[in-house]
């Protein structure tokens, strides 16, 4: 048996807990000397041991116990062997001895404790889940010595294949050495399987256009098979081939005449059948072609833009002309380009996830994006408090405020059993967005429906935006659909109210019963009190027809949604086109407002314009030309790393009127489009890349000497920023580490003022887990060998007696606790009742004492009696001079002895008033 402390450092408070104990002695001198030697001695051994429980000790034994912490792999690489492993645990586990113990911990990205340390046999298999794309050996062994911890020893056995991809399993077994862990292991061979890999797919970084791109593939097969080998190119498929592959590694070369510049996205596939890993069947890779810049050209509303597109062509940019159905959804699909322009397309022609890939190409990347005007353009297309309005130099929102006419809305919400979870939050997120566009004192209100009627909010002037958001935030879904009596409460609670301008919007994504007459009810709300009507069908189960003929009856916008991202541009869109005017149709001369290089184009005048949409100029934008209310017509601004350009007139010549027939027309439009394109500046980088773990790294090289700080964004290809790290490692040469997933990543690099230096894309292929390897024998034999341990063949091995004995601690803490605590009150009882009280016991031995010493006293007065008595019969017989002298020696021998009764009454009473004077004092406590 031994002692131990855990926390030994908790002694030091003993230095101050004796110095309070020395004070107490000072201060409490009233204390009798054998009264204060009592308590101190009993503080002293309170304090001891209080301190000793925080320092908590333990009581340590030695056992001949086991105790084994098992290291389950369920990664990829070998989960086909799962059952096989746990096969293994139970056969070990059932020759244990009863005192023997073990825990269960499973490894995949990280480890994961399945069972706590404990004796009794019975275990469930049924993990837990973790992530199996990884093999990360350290965690787990890290896990189970820390199971072990508190036993002093152990064993743990790591059940694998050996194949480590995460993490250094070798350097945390040497670790737990140490402390008197020892680690065997098991190797597993999984069955032979077929599978086709690829190993490599290399494309030359930089191109330019015209040249033949070669496209090297390195293809593994664990046998003779056939299979089909695909390329695409900007998801457009350009290579579709079937290839004989034979047993091993195969190289495979293919070209491609590149036509397109910018930066490019190639990836390859291999579909093989009775293939078995399909994780490994794909790789991708990214160059950048030098070459003629390309535009993409969006059009909407079903018109095409022949005046700007043909006024583009006279300048020799690539233009790609797309309607918003074929905008791409992901990252690379507008990196490829140079500039992107939105000629008159609706916000809700595009989800709200491929707006914020436009922000990031512009910002993050430098990307060009220039907007022009037209019906379903600016404000009228739903863009208010969107990304593409974050990116614009103006506001969709009008500055003036006059002569805005009085309204009054309503919102009817369907809050069916169909509208529930992300539909019906994203119409409660756009009426609460709709209604912060409101003017205080504007009359709005909010009815429910489902199969009867909720009035969400009371329809009167709001005063408090904020509080009319929080009510339609608190819709909750539940019943039937009945359109009819939620659309008449609206109509009659509007009919009453003298305002100019009074409009409902209705949102649904059912059918309704025909439960009344919608044509009487619309049309006769429209004529009678001038109150208009759009309907929103949401999904496929609404019922189109009926919602289209009611928007048509109320004089309304119908709107078919699909996209239910779509929603909130398209209520706010409603709002907007409610509350204000935002088209100015009175013939104009824009004002030259800024000195621009543009300004050469003005310089023998402008041509007319017949209207434009209203918006107001940010802060920082600079407004080429304006109108005659001083409304931005032709703006720029900077916005990230990309410009931006808004024309709030058309470009089809409805509003533009002689604009495109103009001689300027073209040159003007060549100066716009390409001020917007990013600044070729990029610096001569080399750039290799490596895996370590999760962890991409690259290497950026220049042959410049150059010692300047640069920065880093990193972008995957869905569009989302990931975290990363840069550091100069030498002079020119940087390292960028980052964790990202599987896929394209595309990399900026830029200097402290945000100038772009250098861009690319790069791709992190598929984790090693995948690729096909055997069992990694001379891993686990140096996994064993360094830590102390040996290569298990039979499942008994795993709770065979341990070299180092294990020990079990028995903790005191708490014992010494209660000790102190008793000792405690009675010294609370001491100093309460007094010491004397408790050496009661040694004042009773000094009674029987005196008893004891009373019999020869009495004897002896006796013997002194009969000497007096002797002496009485000597003096009747003596001479008077004799019995003077006599009587004279008596007295004197009185006067002595009353002298000395005397003197030892004195002390007696001297001792009981001081005994007298400190009960006193004790009874004054």
């Amino acid at each position: 048996m031994g002692f131990e402390l855990e926390q030994p450092l908790y002694l030091l408070l003993i230095i101050p807990a004796l110095l309070l104990v020395v004070l107490f002695i000072r201060t409490k001198v009233q204390l009798t000397k054998r009264e204060r030697n009592v308590i101190v001695s009993f503080r002293v051994i309170i304090v001891l041991l209080i301190v000793t429980a925080l320092s908590f000790p333990n009581l340590v034994f030695t056992t001949k116990n086991v105790h084994t912490v098992f290291v389950l792999d369920r990664s990829d690489s070998i989960d086909s062997m799962n059952s096989e492993m746990t096969t293994f645990i139970r056969e070990a586990v059932a020759a244990k001895d009863v005192d023997d113990s073990f825990a269960i911990v499973s490894v995949g990205r990280d480890a994961t404790i399945e069972r706590m340390i404990g004796t009794q046999s019975s275990f469930s298999s049924d993990w837990s889940q973790v992530n199996t794309d990884f093999t990360n050996l350290e965690a787990g062994i890290q896990v189970a010595s820390s199971l072990l911890a508190r036993e002093g020893s152990g064993r743990i056995v790591v059940l694998s294949d050996g194949n480590e991809t995460l993490g250094d399993a070798l350097q945390q077994a040497s670790f737990v050495k140490v402390q008197g862990i020892t680690v065997d292991v098991v190797p597993f061979y999984k069955e032979q399987i077929k599978d086709v890999s690829f190993q490599e797919f290399v494309v030359p970084r930089q191109m330019y256009k015209g040249e033949q791109a070669s496209l090297s593939l390195s293809v593994y097969s664990t046998e003779e098979t056939e299979s089909t080998i695909r390329i695409s190119l900007n998801n457009e498929t350009i290579v579709q081939d079937s290839v004989q592959l034979k047993q091993g590694i195969n190289s495979l070369r293919f070209k491609y005449p590149i036509s397109d510049s910018g930066m490019l996205r190639f990836r390859a596939e291999v579909l093989t059948d009775g293939d078995s890993i399909p994780q490994n069947n794909q790789l991708s890779a990214m160059t950048v072609v030098t070459g003629t810049p390309s535009v993409l050209l969006v059009e909407g509303n079903g018109k095409k833009a022949n005046a700007l597109y043909d006024a583009l062509l006279t300048t020799g940019i690539e233009i790609n002309r797309i309607t918003p159905d074929f905008l791409p959804t992901e990252l690379n699909g507008y990196l490829q380009y140079e500039a992107i322009i939105f000629s008159n397309v609706s916000a809700m022609r595009m989800a709200e996830k491929q707006m914020e890939l436009i922000e990031k190409a512009v910002r993050d990347f430098g990307v060009g994006f220039i907007m022009t005007g037209g019906h379903e353009s600016f404000a009228l297309g739903g863009y208010k408090d969107t990304p593409i309005e974050r990116i614009l130099p103006v506001d969709m929102e009008i500055k003036s405020e006059e002569e805005l006419p009085s309204l009054g809305l309503i919102f009817v919400i369907d809050r069916s059993g169909s509208m529930m979870g992300l539909r019906l939050e994203l119409a409660k997120e756009a009426a609460a967005r709709s209604v912060e566009l409101l003017r205080s004192g504007d009359t709005v209100g909010v009815i429910a429906f489902d199969d009867r009627t909720w009035q969400i909010v009371e329809t009167e002037k709001m005063t408090n935006s904020r509080d009319v958001a929080e009510k339609i935030l608190g819709i909750t879904a539940g019943g039937g659909t009945d359109i009819y009596p939620g659309l008449a409460e609206a109509y009659a609670q509007l009919a009453p109210l003298e305002l100019q301008r009074k409009h409902i919007i209705m949102l649904t994504d059912g059918q309704s019963p025909e439960s009344g007459d919608y044509q009487a009810l619309i049309e006769g709300g429209r004529e009678a009190d001038n109150i208009t009507l759009s309907t929103v069908a949401v999904g496929d189960g609404a019922d189109h027809y009926l919602l289209e003929l009611l928007a048509e009856y109320g004089t309304g916008r119908f709107y078919s949604v699909y996209d239910e991202t779509t929603i909130p541009s398209i209520l706010s869109r409603e709002t907007m086109l409610t509350t204000r005017t935002y088209i100015e149709d009175e013939p104009f001369f824009p004002n030259v407002s800024s000195m621009t290089e543009w300004v050469a184009h003005f310089t023998s005048g402008v041509p007319q314009l017949n209207a434009y949409i209203a918006t107001t100029p940010k802060g920082r934008a600079t407004n080429v030309l304006t109108s005659a209310k001083d409304d931005p017509v032709l703006s720029r601004w900077q916005y990230g790393l990309g410009k931006t350009v808004a024309w709030t007139s058309d470009v089809e010549g409805v509003w533009s009127g002689q604009w495109a027939a103009w001689e300027n027309w073209a040159s003007l439009w060549n100066d716009v489009v390409t001020w917007t394109f990013p600044a070729d500046v990029q610096d001569p980088f080399e750039v290799s890349q490596k895996r370590e773990g999760t962890t991409s790294v690259l290497t950026f090289t220049t042959e410049e000497n150059q010692s300047r700080p640069l920065a880093a964004t990193i972008v995957n290809e869905t569009g989302q920023v990931i975290d990363s790290n840069i550091r100069m490692t030498a002079p020119g040469e940087y390292e960028v580490s980052f964790d990202g997933d599987e896929g394209m990543h595309y990399v900026q690099l830029t200097d402290l003022q945000q100038s772009p230096v250098f861009q690319t894309g790069i791709t992190v292929a598929y984790p090693e887990e995948y690729r096909m390897k055997p069992t990694n024998e001379s891993f686990l034999e140096a996994l064993s060998s360094v830590g102390g341990g040996s290569t298990l063949d039979h499942a008994a091995d795993a709770f065979r007696p341990l070299v180092e004995r294990p020990i079990s601690r028995q903790p005191i803490a708490h014992l010494l606790i209660l000790f102190a605590f008793l000792l405690f009150f009675l010294e609370v009882a001491l100093r309460r009742f007094g010491v004397p009280k408790l050496s009661g016991i040694f004042s009773k031995s000094k009674i029987s004492s005196g008893r004891s010493e009373a019999i020869p006293k009495i004897k002896r007065q006796v013997k002194n009696r009969k000497n007096v008595d002797k002496e009485d019969t000597i003096k009747s017989e003596a001479s008077p001079k004799e019995l003077d002298h006599t009587s004279r020696t008596k007295t004197a021998v009185d006067t002595q002895n009353s002298s000395k009764e005397s003197t030892e009454s004195s002390v007696d009473t001297q001792e009981t008033m001081k005994r007298l004077l400190a009960a006193k004092k004790r009874g004054r406590r």
